[in-house]
């Protein structure tokens, strides 16, 4: 659990996935190479706490990539809601605060249903046990990224 915490706290301190007013290739690339600083965090860390058998190993990886496939499809759209946001905080309207804010809600409903259907996935090959124990360690990397994208995005300023 050290590793796990130590891991954890080098990616609070990692380069912040933080709003922009506009993207450019370097901030387009910055942020391919701080997700895929993450997903070495993550993988390290899965590996470390979970304590796969052989044949649990062979199973999961593969599922295991293709999971953080489509979470990474959802993270594109709440990374587009962020920059959408930065490029019109200046001038932000009550429409536009509306529609930004619904997609966010739709983003966060896409996200349980993808967690939803790999779930029931790795329950086809993984315990019970060790799917929440998946989860948990999900669930923090999740929270830590979550933190960092939070610090760089401003407060909306109220008219």
């Amino acid at each position: 659990m050290k590793i796990l915490a130590a891991l954890l706290l080098s990616l609070a301190f990692a380069s912040p996935l933080a709003a922009r007013q506009s993207m450019t290739v370097e901030a387009e690339r910055e942020i391919n190479i701080s997700r895929k600083l993450i997903n070495d965090k993550r993988n390290t860390a899965i590996a470390y706490n979970m304590h796969f058998t052989k044949e649990e190993k062979e199973k999961f990886w593969p599922l295991y990539r293709e999971y953080r496939e489509a979470m990474g499809k959802v993270g594109d759209k709440r990374l587009a809601i962020i920059v959408d946001y930065a490029d019109n905080a200046d001038m932000m309207t009550e429409s536009l605060a509306k529609q930004l804010l619904d997609r966010y809600i739709d983003v966060e409903k896409e996200t349980i249903k993808v967690q939803q259907s790999y779930i029931g996935k790795f329950r086809r090959i993984l315990p019970q046990i060790k799917v929440v124990r998946l989860m948990q360690i999900e669930n923090v990397m999740d929270a830590m990224v979550e933190l960092k994208i939070a610090e760089g995005v401003p407060l909306i300023e109220q008219g």
